[in-house]
């Protein structure tokens, strides 16, 4: 037969041109791959807290209909520990500390909401942030 690649071939020599190939291949499995777990490395801090104060506010709607005083009242300001003191919220600790996600060290004990009695017996909730 004759051998369209001629003698090199056979020792396992591979021209530049298969090498580039090759490296190219690899370079755009590489790039697919990065776009697909880039994701996975994003920082979700952020959204992690939004998630623990959408589920801060339902639970402080559900107790402020416990309240008494909120509906003679018409509004009132609470913390994130008198959720936590009623059994509305369960801390991350066994200290009742709810972590921060942005900064470990920090709590978010001291978080503010303010529930405001409507009219048609709902009741909104919003949390005060602090300046």
């Amino acid at each position: 037969w004759y051998n369209v690649y001629g003698d090199d071939m056979k020792k396992g020599n591979h021209t530049i041109i298969q090498i580039f190939v090759v490296i190219m291949v690899l370079g755009v499995f590489t790039l697919v791959m990065l776009g697909s777990t880039s994701y996975a490395f994003k920082d979700h801090t952020e959204d992690y807290l939004d998630e623990i104060k959408h589920v801060i506010l339902k639970e402080a709607k559900i107790y402020g209909k416990t309240l008494n005083s909120l509906k003679e009242e018409g509004s009132l300001i609470i913390t994130l520990n008198d959720l936590i003191d009623a059994g509305y919220y369960v801390p991350d600790d066994n200290e009742g500390d709810v972590v921060d996600p942005r900064n470990s060290k920090a709590t978010l004990n001291s978080l503010k909401i303010k529930l405001v009695y409507q009219e048609d017996g709902n009741i909104d909730a919003e949390i005060i942030e602090e300046e």
